[in-house]
């Protein structure tokens, strides 16, 4: 081999490895490329992710905002239902009158109350989850656990508990 052709066999040489180094060079590129579209693209999902719970966190905040309000105006409910439940044994014509207008009252504030999404809980059967059992007693005509007496409502708003009511339930 003369020393023109080695030259050339080491130009070419030099332009294949060139040639690899560049092709090398690009596929790092790419992957660098691949792993980067891959981050943006996951840190976009944590964004939407992060997005859709705070949407959520709101919608709750708004649907339970009046829940404070709710807890401040029960007791006056409570007492509403007590002056409607003592007045009716009257025999006055004064009080009689006095109670109709009183139980307008309250059916305006519970139908408010329902419009809005609170209601009283119901009281089938006891269930830990809506009643606070305060006393146990004897009873020929319950079952064992079952709701004998009310003491005072419960309340609901939407799904979420605001007051458990507080019942006496049967023990055999």
């Amino acid at each position: 081999m003369s020393k023109k052709d080695k030259k050339q066999h080491q130009a070419e040489e030099k332009e294949v490895e060139t040639q690899n180094e560049e092709v090398s060079n690009e596929d790092k590129k790419v992957e660098e490329l691949e792993q980067r579209l891959e981050q943006a693209l996951r840190a976009y999902a944590a964004c939407e992710n992060d997005k859709k719970i705070m949407e959520k966190q709101k919608t709750q905040a708004i649907d339970y905002a009046v829940e404070k309000f709710v807890k401040d105006l029960l007791p006056i409910i409570d007492t509403l239902e007590l002056a409607v439940k003592n007045i009716k044994n009257t025999e006055d014509e004064c009080a009689k009158e006095m109670v109709e207008g009183v139980e307008l009252t309250l059916k305006k504030m519970v139908d408010t109350f329902k419009n809005h999404g609170i209601e009283a809980v119901e009281h089938n059967e006891f269930d830990p989850n809506f009643h606070q059992a305060v006393q146990q007693v004897e009873s020929d005509e319950h079952e064992e656990g079952q709701i004998v007496e009310i003491y005072q409502k419960g309340y609901k708003l939407k799904d979420r508990l605001i007051r458990p009511s507080m019942v006496t339930i049967c023990k055999k």
